[in-house]
């Protein structure tokens, strides 16, 4: 049973060795990011200090990134979604979330937006749209797809304690 450890840790430390080694994984601006049949791809990207009509102005903490995702649908035969799938912006190591005020006061102005777990008919695709507040500094800003902590982190090829996140561009 010991050799079995010993083997099971010998395997853990060359599959983080090679994460390591792996250059990350960058999804160009406009290119799609597919999950089996349902595709995404960051279309447009616009930033700004301050969201929402003139009597329900959200001002930014730092900078608003808003982001239009497409989500798009290659089934031949079904209705499909992602379920689960949410999206953050990540920039140096660090991640932020959706800002719940930035998308209240982008949705405030613009009406709302679909969601990127949509129920998309075959051939189908919407626009999903997605604010962050980050800092001014935020040097280089990529959009992660992620399910959060699912029971794919057990799975070495899954699991994003082993390799880098794939960023979407949203800058060209």
């Amino acid at each position: 049973m010991p050799a079995l450890g010993v083997v099971w840790a010998i395997y853990l430390l060359i599959v983080a060795l090679v994460s390591l080694a792996t250059p990350q994984r960058i999804v160009p601006l406009g290119q799609d990011r597919c999950f089996d049949e349902m595709c995404f791809a960051v279309v447009h990207t616009e930033t700004a200090s301050q969201l929402g009509p003139p009597i329900q102005r959200v001002s930014a903490s730092g900078i608003f990134h808003v982001v239009t995702v497409r989500v798009s649908s290659r089934s031949r035969g079904r209705t499909q979604s992602e379920r689960g799938l949410r999206a953050v912006l990540w920039d140096a190591g660090k991640s932020y979330e959706v800002s719940a005020e930035g998308q209240q006061g982008w949705e405030a102005e613009n009406g709302e937006t679909a969601s990127l777990a949509a129920r998309l008919q075959p051939g189908q695709s919407v626009l999903c749209v997605q604010v962050f507040d980050l800092p001014k500094e935020a040097a280089a800003p990529g959009l992660v797809l992620s399910y959060g902590f699912t029971p794919g982190y057990l799975v070495i090829v899954e699991s994003p304690l082993y390799h880098k996140p794939v960023l979407m561009q949203i800058k060209p």
